[in-house]
C-alpha cells in the first residue's frame, strides 16, 4: 500500500509583480511585520498590530521601474516580495518581505538574488539596504549573503535622509546600512 503525503511542500518562483497585486504585497507587507512583535522594534499602535504597509505610491512606482519581484507558490499565491530603487549608482532593497508561514524556505534568498541579478543587468555598482543589525532575518542574514556594514560617515547623502526619516519611528542607533558590490555587466 503506497503511503500518501497530506500537505507536500509547494515549489516556489520568483516573477516580475504585477500591477494589479498592491492590495495583495501590502497585506504581506503587514504579516511580516508581524515577526517583529515583542521586539520593541517596531510600534504596533495601541491595537498591538502592524497599522502602516508600505505605501501604494512606492509600490507603484517599484513596477514603473520594473524594480519589485513576487514569490509565488506552486498555486500562484503570493508569499514574498522584494521591492527596489534606482540610488544612481546603487540599487537600493527597499522591501523584502515573505508571509510568516512560507519563512525559512529560502524565499527571502531567491529574492534577494533576482535583486542582484537585475543589479548586474543594469550595471549598478552596489546593492544597499537598510535593517535592523542585529535581528536573525535581517542584519544576520544579509551578511550571510556577502552584504556588509557600511559605516555612518560613509552614507551617501540619499542614505542620510532615509535615515532621518527612520528617525521619526525607530531608534536609527539599532539599524545599519549594508551594501554589496555588484559584478559589472559587459
Amino acid at each position: 500500500m503506497a503511503t500518501l503525503i497530506d500537505d507536500p511542500a509547494p515549489a516556489y518562483r520568483v516573477r516580475p509583480a504585477r500591477g494589479n497585486e498592491i492590495g495583495e504585497l501590502q497585506n504581506i507587507d503587514l504579516a511580516s511585520a508581524t515577526l517583529f512583535r515583542g521586539t520593541g522594534l517596531i510600534d504596533f499602535g495601541p491595537l498591538g498590530e502592524p497599522t502602516e504597509p508600505i505605501p501604494e505610491d512606492r509600490l507603484r512606482r517599484g513596477f514603473g521601474e520594473g524594480l519589485i519581484w513576487v514569490a509565488v507558490d506552486d498555486r500562484e499565491e503570493l508569499v514574498g516580495f522584494a521591492l527596489c530603487s534606482d540610488r544612481r549608482e546603487d540599487l537600493y532593497l527597499d522591501q523584502l518581505s515573505v508571509l510568516p508561514r512560507h519563512s525559512r524556505r529560502g524565499l527571502g534568498t531567491r529574492l534577494v538574488r533576482r535583486c542582484l541579478q537585475e543589479a548586474e543587468a543594469r550595471a549598478f555598482r552596489r546593492v544597499s539596504l537598510s535593517t535592523f543589525r542585529k535581528v536573525p532575518w535581517n542584519g544576520p542574514f544579509y551578511r550571510t549573503l556577502g552584504f556588509r556594514e557600511v559605516p555612518v560617515w560613509r552614507l551617501n547623502d540619499w542614505q542620510l535622509e532615509i535615515r532621518e526619516l527612520q528617525r521619526q519611528t525607530m531608534d536609527v542607533r539599532l539599524r545599519c546600512f549594508m551594501q554589496r558590490s555588484v559584478k559589472r555587466a559587459r
